[in-house]
């Protein structure tokens, strides 16, 4: 049985795409930019806020100048809206318990900003404490880069072996791949299972009991 498991957050833990669309979507209004579709927010998260937001931006996205305002403004909305909307998927905070129970510790490691990931996790998982949880911090490189993975599994420490990644998105099976470690993915988030496929997971799952058999199971 592994000793850690590592989760994406945005997707994977919560549902968070609510906010997330709100908000880029007033910073984008704001600077007299066109909104982004909910199906539009779903596509673009997963690489991190910057991307998020130049891509929202579409033809302006290059526009340092403007993404700079933009970004300011969205940093402002998201610190004070993150939580007003995301919530933790079914079944998950029971999940979490069991794993628990099993003596099984948890991470986070996710691209959001790192100063929004502990309010999330605070408002989603009141009874849970994770072992460590990251968002894209200076001196890190994001996922797929596996130098985060790496570096929170030292901290932990853990070897890679002793680890299992959980995520939801073509970004996290390539996180995973890179790092060599184990990697279930959840069809629940951002990603479809064709979408995951495609991307080359190989172990999917489509509600948290079917995940926690999965994860106990290596």
């Amino acid at each position: 049985m592994k000793k850690l498991v590592i989760f994406d957050l945005d997707g994977t833990l919560v549902n968070s795409i609510y906010d997330l669309a709100d908000c880029v979507n007033l910073a984008l209004s704001a600077h007299s930019l066109p909104k982004i579709t909910l199906q539009e927010c779903y596509s673009f998260v997963g690489h991190g806020i910057e991307n998020l937001i130049r891509t929202s931006m579409k033809s302006q996205g290059g526009n340092d100048e403007l993404y700079g305002k933009v970004r300011s403004t969205f940093d402002v909305l998201y610190a004070a809206h993150c939580n007003d909307k995301t919530v933790a998927y079914d079944g998950v905070a029971q999940l979490l318990a069991k794993l628990g129970d099993k003596g099984i510790r948890t991470a986070v490691l996710t691209n959001k900003a790192h100063e929004f990931v502990d309010g999330i996790l605070r408002k989603c998982f009141p009874e849970h404490t994770f072992s460590i949880a990251w968002g894209n911090r200076l001196g890190l490189n994001r996922k797929p880069d596996p130098q985060g993975l790496f570096a929170l599994i030292k901290e932990a420490g853990c070897t890679a072996e002793e680890c299992v990644f959980v995520g939801d998105s073509e970004v996290d099976v390539h996180t995973a791949k890179n790092a060599s470690i184990d990697l279930v993915c959840v069809d629940w988030g951002f990603r479809s299972r064709e979408q995951l496929l495609q991307s080359g997971a190989e172990i999917i799952t489509s509600d948290a009991e079917e995940l926690y058999r999965a994860l106990i199971s290596f």
